[in-house]
């Protein structure tokens, strides 16, 4: 790929840039004209690409696992592990003196918590989604109701053997993670603003027991990732002999299935039932962690995660396929930046011109990013994108 062809597929970002008129921007058929537009950009690249021969196919590394799980996975995951224990602890000291300070301290943990699992959450694999664990820790998305509807119960009842250590491990997955929690201090009883309530007590030692829960939660997985762990050897160490993974070529397959799936769960679940067709067919409670104003915030950490959880890989590519690495790189990154400023909060953005125009955009760049993954870096590795979690959902 020259030069030229490197400029051509990172100025799409840029070339979404342009200003919209306000008549155009909050009707629908500006995210036609805006999708058109994508298209048209990735129907030119792709052109270039066919008067390039493909080069031949990357030569894996056979470390590539380890520098995925070093670099990445295990860091991130005991970030998580931490978290979660200074939540449970900053919880434990404020409610039992739930003063200002204290709920400051509770707020700013659980934030650090989330930001921490949008790191995790991208590993939808291995340990993650294994003993429910991923719906556990984030039971999302509930278009039903069922996470407010359990909780509410849970709370009214005030069975005292559920804050029981370990007890809550046994109940329903809409109970045990980090929406539940979020629900709880932001949204009924909103404990961080209603220490008066009469259900306070034990709604806080329930807090406290997800917060528990998170943790334990939390270090299993790590525990299933440190090279101790029997995946986390495995994946490490792809050999023959393995019941998981037994050379490169299987973990690049797994890696890019992450990449791809966690592009489509933040462009088709995240953002695209959210933003609607217009300002009246917009669902700001559709977003994730709405009640806590963290949802663009978390999404932002999501696409940073999948490009620093790529960039771990250090993939050699052919010669002439450099432009994939640059690609996704640049997509990434932009999107994480539109996203981180689309302004606050969420449900105004959705009404108004540049919220709506910024959310339109990230979506389109995370589209790019899925597409160049797919289409292009995942065969350029040995890779068929196939089935991934989001299939059947």
């Amino acid at each position: 790929m020259t030069q030229a062809g490197v400029k051509a597929a990172r100025g799409r970002a840029i070339a979404w840039n342009a200003p919209v008129t306000k008549s155009a921007a909050l009707k629908s058929t500006a995210l036609n004209a805006f999708a058109l537009k994508s298209l048209a950009s990735k129907a030119s690249l792709a052109a270039a690409l066919l008067a390039v021969p493909l080069a031949v196919q990357a030569q894996l590394s056979p470390d590539l696992g380890e520098r995925l799980a070093r670099d990445y996975a295990r860091p991130a995951v005991s970030k998580m592990v931490d978290a979660a224990a200074a939540l449970d602890g900053a919880l434990g000291g404020w409610c039992a003196k739930p003063d200002a300070a204290g709920a400051t301290r509770v707020a700013d943990a659980y934030t650090q918590l989330t930001l921490a699992w949008s790191g995790v959450e991208i590993l939808r694999f291995g340990p993650l989604v294994q003993a429910n664990r991923f719906e556990r820790l984030a039971f999302w998305p509930d278009t039903r109701g069922v996470m407010p509807r359990q909780v509410q119960q849970l709370i009214a009842a005030q069975d005292a053997a559920l804050l029981a250590p370990g007890a809550l491990a046994g109940r329903s997955v809409a109970v045990q993670g980090l929406p539940a929690l979020e629900y709880v201090l932001y949204g009924e009883p909103a404990l961080l603003k209603q220490t008066g309530a009469p259900t306070f007590a034990y709604a806080c030692g329930y807090a406290r027991a997800v917060a528990a829960n998170v943790t334990t939660i939390s270090r299993d997985v790590a525990q299933a990732w440190s090279p101790q762990g029997e995946f986390g050897r495995q994946f490490a160490t792809p050999q023959a002999g393995n019941d998981l993974y037994r050379d490169p070529q299987e973990i690049a397959a797994e890696a890019m299935k992450a990449l791809s799936t966690g592009l489509q769960f933040a462009r088709d679940v995240k953002i695209l039932p959210v933003l609607g067709e217009s300002p009246d067919a917009a669902r700001p409670k559709r977003a994730a962690f709405w009640r806590s104003g963290m949802s663009t915030r978390l999404l932002a950490a999501n696409l940073d995660g999948l490009r620093a959880f790529y960039q771990a890989g250090a993939y050699a590519l052919p010669a002439g396929s450099e432009w994939m690495d640059v690609s996704v790189r640049g997509e990434l990154q932009s999107a994480a930046q539109t996203l981180q400023a689309v302004p606050a909060p969420l449900d105004a953005a959705l009404q108004d011109e540049e919220g709506r125009r910024l959310l339109l955009l990230a979506s389109l760049t995370i589209q790019n990013a899925k597409a160049i993954v797919d289409q292009d870096l995942a065969p350029a590795l040995g890779v068929t994108i196939g089935f991934n979690a989001l299939d059947g959902d």
